[in-house]
C-alpha cells in the first residue's frame, strides 16, 4: 500500500547552485531575526545524514518497494508500457541521487543526530525557535537534547523510545524500543503504568476478536480487541503510528497549538505526500521550505530551498554566528535498568539499550560517596554508614551493572573491612566504633569490552568523616571506550 504513494513525477531530487543557496539562506536568517516564534516541520529527509532511508526518495523505503513490484511485474511478462517507463524512470533517479550519508545504518536505535538536528537543537537553545513538529519516530531529536515534556518537540507518527499511558497521560521515556514483537500491525499494547496503575482490560488478548473486525481508522478495543492510537484508560502503549491508523490526539493537538503561534514554520526533509498534515505548517505566517524532490506545497511557501537539509543549516548557523551544538549524551528519563527491559522486547534492542548505558557511564562518569545513619550519632553509639558507587549526576539513569563486573570495597577500620559487591546496587554498608574518619578503597572492576574477560581496574579513594555532612566525591570518568 505505501508503494502507491511514491509519485514518479516527484522523484527527481534538484538541487540549487552554491549562489543560489547563499542568497535564499541569507533570506532565511533574517525571517529567523525577525520571527518571535519559529517552529519547524520535518520529514525522514532530516534522517538521511543519520544513515537512515527516507520513504519517496530515489532510494526510499517506498520507492524501493514499488521498484520491486515493477521489476516482478517485469519479470512475469505482465508490465504495462506506463509502468515499463516507471520503472526506467525510478532506476535512473536511483543512479543521480545525491549521496546523504557516508552508510546506512543497520538498527534505526543506533543512529546518531545529523547536523540538522544539531543545528535545529542549537537554535532552540539560543531562543531562535521553539519547537520540531516531526514525522520521524527515530528518536534523533530526542537524542539531540530536545524533550517533548518541556514543549520542544511533537512526534507526530510517535517516537519508538515512548510509552505512553492512555490513562494519565505520561510519557515514559525508555532507553529500548517500545513495541511488542509479534503483534498486529493495529495493535498498541505495552503494559500497566506504575504511576497510576492504568492496565489493559481483563479480557484483552492481543487478537482480533472475529476475523471481520474492522481493524485500524477509528477503531479500538471495544470495537475489535486491540488497543488503537484512540484508546483511553488501557494500559500504556507505543506510540508508533501506523498506516492507515489515526493520529494520537494529543501530538494532534499538540502540532496544531505551536504551529498556530508561529511567525515562521521552516520545512525539511519532506515530500509534504501526507496530506492529512501538510496543513500545519501553513498556520505560521510564513514558511519555508528546504527539500531536493518537489513538493505539492512549492508554490505556497516565501522561501524554497532545493538542497539537503545539512548544506542549509550549516549554512544558516554560519550566517547568525551561531557554533553547532555538539551531540550530547543521551539520558533518557525513564530508563530502566537492563534485567528490568520487559522480557519481550527484542534481543537487539535490549542490546542497544546497553550501549546506551556503556557510553554514557563512560562518559558521564561515576561518583563515589558515602552516607551515614544515623546522621548524628550519639556519644558511644556504633557510627553506621554506606559507601557506595553511583552514576555522575549527567547520567543518573544509566545501569552500572553494563560497565562494572564488581567493586571491591575495602574499609580497614569498620566491619565489614571487605566487601565485594557483583550487582547494583553497588553499595556495602559498613559500622565502626571510633569516631574517627575511615578511608575507603573502592576498586572498580570496569569491563572496557562488554565481553573482555579481564576487567580493566580503577581505584578510589575516599574518606568517610563522621564529623561533618555525608559527602559525594566527584565524578570520575571511567577508562575511555568509544
Amino acid at each position: 500500500a505505501m508503494a502507491s504513494t511514491v509519485d514518479t513525477k516527484r522523484i527527481a531530487e534538484h538541487v540549487d547552485t552554491p549562489s543560489e543557496i547563499s542568497e535564499k539562506v541569507t533570506q532565511l536568517a533574517d525571517m529567523i531575526r525577525a520571527s518571535q516564534c519559529t517552529v519547524f516541520f520535518t520529514g525522514a529527509g532530516v534522517s538521511t545524514a543519520s544513515g537512515i532511508s527516507d520513504y519517496r526518495g530515489p532510494s526510499g523505503a517506498w520507492t524501493t518497494r514499488k521498484l520491486e513490484e515493477l521489476q516482478q511485474k517485469q519479470v512475469k511478462g505482465r508490465i504495462t508500457k506506463k509502468e515499463l517507463q516507471e520503472l526506467r524512470l525510478l532506476l535512473r533517479e536511483a543512479g543521480k541521487e545525491v549521496r546523504k550519508a557516508p552508510t546506512k545504518v543497520e538498527m534505526m536505535v543506533d543512529a546518531e543526530p545529523s547536523r540538522t538536528h544539531m543545528a535545529m537543537a542549537t537554535l532552540i537553545r539560543h531562543n531562535l525557535a521553539a519547537c520540531v513538529i516531526t514525522t520521524n519516530l527515530d528518536g534523533l531529536f530526542r537524542k539531540a537534547g530536545l524533550q517533548s515534556y518541556a514543549g520542544e518537540l511533537v512526534c507526530l507518527h510517535g517516537d519508538l523510545y515512548v510509552e505512553r499511558c492512555t490513562g494519565c497521560g505520561y510519557d515514559f521515556e525508555r532507553n529500548f524500543h517500545v513495541r511488542q514483537p509479534n503483534t498486529h500491525a493495529h495493535d498498541h499494547s505495552f503494559g500497566v503504568c506504575s504511576k497510576c496503575h492504568s492496565a489493559p482490560p481483563q479480557d484483552y488478548t492481543g487478537e482480533v476478536r472475529n476475523e471481520d473486525d474492522e481493524t485500524g481508522g477509528e477503531t479500538g478495543f471495544d470495537d475489535n480487541g486491540l488497543i488503537s492510537t484512540l484508546d483511553n484508560d488501557v494500559g500504556t502503549k507505543d506510540t508508533q503510528v501506523n498506516f492507515g491508523e489515526m493520529l494520537d490526539p494529543v501530538d494532534w493537538e499538540e502540532a496544531d497549538r505551536q504551529c498556530k503561534k508561529a511567525d515562521l514554520c521552516i520545512i525539511a526533509g519532506t515530500s509534504m505526500s501526507l496530506r492529512h498534515i501538510t496543513h500545519f505548517p501553513f498556520f505560521a505566517k510564513k514558511t519555508a521550505l528546504i527539500n531536493l524532490q518537489p513538493t505539492p506545497d512549492d508554490r505556497k511557501v516565501d522561501v524554497r530551498l532545493w538542497s539537503t537539509c545539512d548544506t542549509v543549516f550549516d549554512t544558516l548557523l554560519a550566517l547568525l554566528g551561531l557554533p553547532l551544538n555538539p551531540v550530547p549524551v543521551w539520558h533518557p528519563r525513564d530508563a530502566l535498568p537492563i534485567a528490568e527491559i520487559p522480557q519481550y522486547v527484542r534481543r537487539k534492542y535490549v542490546d542497544a539499550a546497553v550501549r546506551l548505558s556503556r557510553r554514557a557511564l563512560f562518559e558521564g562518569g561515576v561518583e563515589v560517596g558515602h552516607t551515614l545513619s544515623p546522621s548524628s550519632p550519639a556519644p558511644g553509639s556504633r557510627h553506621c554508614f554506606t559507601v557506595f558507587v553511583r552514576p555522575a549526576a549527567v547520567c543518573r539513569t544509566a545501569d552500572m551493572s553494563t560497565v562494572l563486573r564488581a567493586v571491591d570495597f575495602t574499609l580497614p577500620t569498620a566491619k565489614p573491612a571487605a566487601a565485594t559487591v557483583t550487582g547494583s546496587p553497588f553499595a556495602v554498608t559498613a559500622e565502626c566504633d571510633s569516631a574517627g574518619p575511615v578511608r575507603a578503597r573502592v576498586l572498580l572492576r570496569v569491563l572496557v569490552e562488554p565481553h573482555r574477560v579481564a576487567p580493566q581496574e580503577l581505584v578510589v579513594e575516599h574518606m568517610v568523616d563522621f564529623g561533618g555532612a555525608p559527602e559525594v566525591a566527584n565524578a570520575r570518568k571511567l577508562p575511555a571506550m568509544l
